[in-house]
């Protein structure tokens, strides 16, 4: 599985330095060329260590109570891509000279980029050059790039390899969506040579954050090294004469951040040593053999549609690329490939990424779920902010756990992101059974979020429980009274913790929760009574359910009225102008019918239809669940076309804006699209339940999943479904309403 190209366009370097990155979940580095690029061209040169940030200060011409006065961001970290070369003195760059072959390629199976040029140097010289780099998902703090060079006449080549700290984040002034202005977040506090190894310790300029950036270099044949100390770091110094084989480079980098360690120069000093000491050649098979368990468990096969086959193991492995895996770390919305959205956490892995970790990694998205356990006080606090009296809301975006967006009504104002994270933490009860991990945590951030919801609603004349002034997944709806999909979260948020309350009760576990979170004894039926009291908006008119109270009320536009080159939205229209009317950025209505159901047939149908009409799909978040909700409601070509314009978001940039980074909770979106759309899964009380079909498009299709404990692979081809029991334990799926146990392989017709 690879994805290539063999032109060089200008154009698409910042694109392609976001598609054809390395990372590892914990480090991540863009696709830059190592040899730099001329001056003046655009490019977005950076390394990140997932959830490493600095502080920055938040101002206001109009400040009021409440809002966030600092933000954290993800830092630009020291630069250790560049690497130059010369031949008997000539820079080696592929702007200069002339380009004979040319192949940049992502290897998914082996985990690593290869960039490799044919090439004639204005003084004669033709050379093969190459750049072979990986980011270790073994050892998550180590970066290796290996260069090959090799020349058709004996020369002096020489290679300078920089450590460099001077170094800034990237900024765009007119895009919401990325920093305002540059700026620089580290400052260099100390540099050593340890032998070979040259280490720089950074200190961030706020958050007291440190992060040690360590190299080495071996070669494969007789060379003069020379570690040379500079303001910004160091540069090493390889010189050595090309005679009748290839030169081959091992540049082994690490990077080890303060949070994670107490003495971040020791463990990435050791983190080299043993590296070296195991040899470049083990460290590339190495990965290769993560990634073969990997694709073995995780992998979508598709049967008939190569294009599609592509996109959806791109969009898979860049999900793992973009995952941490400690607690302290979540998925950012651009993952570790670029500096959009800042690095922040949202909703997006609760709701589109976390299941596919679910399904194919569990352990994985445990974590995940400890890293909302470790920011629940955090959440406690943010409610306490928000007027509050009890009870834990989580921040719409954020690093460590505080608010980072300073415009509430897109931001704060979203508080559907409790019950986002309620459903993660029972969609994984569900799917694993592992009621200890509810016991120690997810009862306890169940509990909290459960007692905001009956803090934030209010009960109107007719005795039901409403959210006034919250805004839904429809950012371009803000601020509203009912939002449909909010007040099904809240009810869902309320009912879980009653029904983990019970489970645990029924273990003889729950005793020591009671105490430890003090649940009084009038908690729990308050909780049931509230989610039976909530309002949950239906239109007798149309037979749909309203966005919110005032949505169906609000001016109507006609999409096609609007020009193309005003889309995205945000970009073009001033906020007000998109709330007063009935405009879309995303799904919502939509989404929460997938989410929660509670429609029937018909009301799922029409409503559907009537925000299909007035959605933009400005946000990648979009598409693939109208795609899941057609394929559920049976309109299959309906279903394959939003797919089709999912899959491939990032490889054909439709969004316009992938050299920011990739669009990680799109790449979850995609996946779904095959599992909960095309084969119809769902994970409830009841289990796992399947409605499978075939778009016309395939031959067939194939997944593993895990439930339970036990691996289970679906295969579907014309006119049957079959389940094989892997490993583990016989388990009882339902497909299209009847039970079927999983005890070898069973065929479903």
């Amino acid at each position: 599985m690879k994805i290539s190209t063999n032109q060089l366009i200008n154009d698409r370097l910042t694109l392609e330095e976001t598609l054809y990155h390395t990372a590892n979940g914990y480090l991540g580095a863009r696709a830059n060329f190592e040899e730099g690029y001329p001056a003046g061209m655009d490019t977005v040169r950076g390394c990140y260590i997932n959830a490493f940030y600095d502080t920055i200060d938040l101002t206001y011409p109009e400040k009021l109570f409440g809002f966030p006065d600092t933000a954290q961001r993800l830092v630009n970290l020291p630069d250790m891509q560049t690497t130059r070369l010369y031949l008997d003195g000539g820079a080696f760059s592929l702007f200069d000279g002339e380009i004979l072959d040319y192949l940049r390629e992502l290897d998914m199976e082996a985990g690593a980029a290869l960039r490799r040029v044919k090439w004639r140097s204005p003084k004669g010289h033709t050379a093969v050059v190459s750049f072979r780099r990986m980011a270790s998902f073994t050892r998550p703090e180590l970066f290796l790039t290996e260069i090959t060079v090799e020349t058709d006449k004996p020369c002096k080549l020489e290679v300078v390899s920089e450590l460099n700290c001077n170094v800034t984040n990237a900024a765009n002034a007119w895009d919401p969506r990325v920093a305002s202005k540059p700026e620089q977040y580290i400052q260099m506090r100390d540099a050593e040579t340890i032998g070979e190894i040259a280490t720089a310790r950074c200190g961030t300029m706020k958050s007291g954050l440190t992060v040690t950036a360590a190299m080495l270099h071996a070669v494969n044949v007789d060379c003069e090294k020379n570690i040379e100390r500079t303001e910004a770091g160091f540069k090493t110094r390889i010189t050595l004469r090309i005679t009748d084989k290839p030169v081959v480079i091992h540049k082994l980098c690490a990077y080890s951040d303060s949070r994670r360690y107490d003495d971040c120069k020791q463990r990435a000093v050791a983190v080299l040593e043993a590296a070296a000491s195991e040899g470049a050649e083990k460290l590339f098979a190495e990965q290769r053999g993560y990634l073969k368990a990997f694709w073995r468990d995780s992998g979508i096969a598709i049967h008939g549609d190569d294009e599609t086959a592509e996109g959806l193991a791109y969009n898979l492995y860049c999900l793992l690329q973009s995952a941490g895996r400690d607690t302290i770390s979540n998925i950012t919305a651009k993952g570790l490939s670029g500096e959009g959205y800042e690095g922040h956490y949202f909703w997006d892995t609760e709701i589109y990424m976390f299941p596919f970790f679910l399904l194919t990694r569990p352990e994985h998205a445990k974590s995940l779920l400890g890293y909302r356990y470790s920011i629940l006080d955090a959440a406690r606090e943010h409610a306490k902010i928000l007027g509050h009296k009890k009870g834990a809301l989580y921040s719409w975006r954020t690093i460590t756990g505080s608010e980072c967006s300073p415009y509430y009504p897109s931001g704060s104002a979203q508080y559907h992101i409790n019950g986002d994270v309620a459903h993660s933490f029972m969609q994984y009860y569900y799917a694993t059974k592992d009621l200890d991990f509810m016991e120690e945590k997810g009862a306890e951030v169940l509990i909290e979020t459960a007692r905001l919801w009956l803090d934030a609603g209010a009960y109107d004349r007719k005795g039901r429980l409403c959210y006034n002034g919250v805004t839904g997944p429809d950012e371009y709806t803000c601020m509203v009274n009912n939002n449909y999909f909010t007040n099904l979260s809240a009810r869902h948020n309320l009912t879980s913790a009653v029904y983990i309350c019970g489970e645990l009760e029924r273990a003889g576990k729950f005793d020591a929760v009671k105490e430890r979170l003090n649940i009084t004894r009038e908690e729990l039926p308050a909780f049931q009574k509230a989610a039976g009291d909530i309002y949950i908006p239906y239109d007798e008119e149309w037979g749909i359910n309203p966005q919110d109270d005032s949505f169906l009320d609000k001016q109507q536009v006609e999409l096609g009225g609007i020009p193309k080159e005003n889309f995205p939205i945000l970009m073009h229209y001033h906020p007000l102008w998109m709330y007063r009317t009935q405009i879309c950025k995303q799904a919502d209505v939509v989404l929460a019918h997938y989410l929660y159901g509670g429609a029937d047939e018909d009301t799922m149908k029409k409503s559907y239809e009537y925000y299909e009409k007035i959605t933009t799909h400005d946000s990648s978040l979009s598409k693939c669940i109208f795609s899941i909700m057609a394929s559920r409601l049976g309109w299959e070509e309906k279903a394959y076309s939003y797919f089709n314009g999912t899959v491939r978001t990032d490889l054909d940039n439709i969004q316009g804006n992938t050299r920011d980074g990739v669009h990680t909770a799109n790449m979850g979106g995609a996946y779904l699209c095959v599992v909960a759309g095309v084969a119809g899964l769902r994970i409830g009380k009841d289990g796992f339940r399947f409605r499978p079909t075939l778009p016309k498009a395939w031959d067939g299709y194939g997944f593993n999943f895990y439930y339970s404990g036990s691996l289970i692979s679906l295969n579907v081809e014309p006119g049957r479904a079959v389940f094989t029991l892997k490993s583990g334990n016989p388990v009882t799926v339902h497909v299209n309403g009847a039970p079927y146990l999983i005890d070898g392989e069973v065929a479903v017709i």
